[in-house]
């Protein structure tokens, strides 16, 4: 494929040549196929009267250095690590080497014992799956098929849980995948794809409904919808804002005590 691109220009150069010595009254040929717009950071082409000066329509093969490549990972943690799987049948699968991929809401499952296969677990199946980092830090990840909600999409991911019981405090973690846009005129000059990091905060109350939430004391009081006073006088008492995972976490933990 490199050769093809080196032999281009001369290639077009001898036609234009040949074009103008035997017969001007033909049209000219069709511009050739231009595969400026192919999006891998590398190839680009330019009019040669950019180099050359004007009057030779032909193109150019160059190189350009200016992508900065992929900055991110789809996965919540980018390591594989040993956890365990409880399935909606009732399994239980322990010390599995797992992945959540974030971006397109998987849970992923390395097979050492088949080569290092990796194969992706039916969501439907999955009832929650839990793992440590290297720090010791415990995640777990519900699927929660039957929450009241509206947003369909929300059924068919995993919600990390902050706090469980009566009621919950869940956050749900995505990916997004922003491209690089460097090459048009009105680009914004990122020269690297990236995934970015997407949070939001969720109260799953007794009856099942799923409640989006902020930070906030006065928004998951609201969202609880009931012992308001209580609780209110409760985030005086304890100079609580809400505004911390911890202070929620303490604020739905009080509300399930009444």
């Amino acid at each position: 494929m490199k050769f093809l691109f080196l032999t281009i220009p001369a290639i077009l150069i001898f036609l234009s040549t040949s074009a103008q010595n035997t017969d001007t009254t033909k049209a000219k040929p069709a511009r050739p196929f231009n595969p400026n717009d192919r999006r891998n950071g590398y190839e680009t082409y330019q009019s040669m009267n950019q180099v050359v000066g004007e009057g030779v329509n032909t193109m150019i093969n160059t190189i350009d250095h200016r992508y900065e490549g992929l900055r991110g990972t789809p996965y919540f943690l980018p390591e594989w690590n040993k956890g365990q799987i409880e399935m909606v049948a009732g399994q239980h699968y322990t010390n599995v080497p797992i992945k959540f991929d974030a971006y397109r809401q998987y849970l992923i499952l390395l097979r050492p014992q088949a080569g290092n296969d990796s194969i992706i677990v039916n969501t439907n199946q999955v009832k929650s799956f839990q793992f440590k980092n290297s720090d010791g830090q415990v995640y777990t990840f519900r699927h929660i098929p039957t929450a009241k909600t509206d947003d369909e999409v929300l059924k068919g991911g995993y919600f990390l849980v902050l706090y469980q019981n009566k009621s919950a405090l869940l956050k749900r973690i995505l990916k997004t995948f922003k491209p690089a846009d460097y090459k048009n005129p009105y680009s914004n000059g990122t020269r690297y794809d990236e995934f970015r990091n997407a949070v939001s905060y969720y109260i799953l109350k007794p009856d099942q409904t799923l409640e989006k939430v902020k930070l906030s004391d006065k928004s998951i009081i609201e969202a609880l919808g009931a012992h308001t006073d209580e609780l209110k006088a409760f985030v005086k008492q304890n100079k609580l804002s809400g505004k911390t995972e911890n202070d929620a976490i303490q604020l739905v933990q009080k509300y399930d005590s009444f």
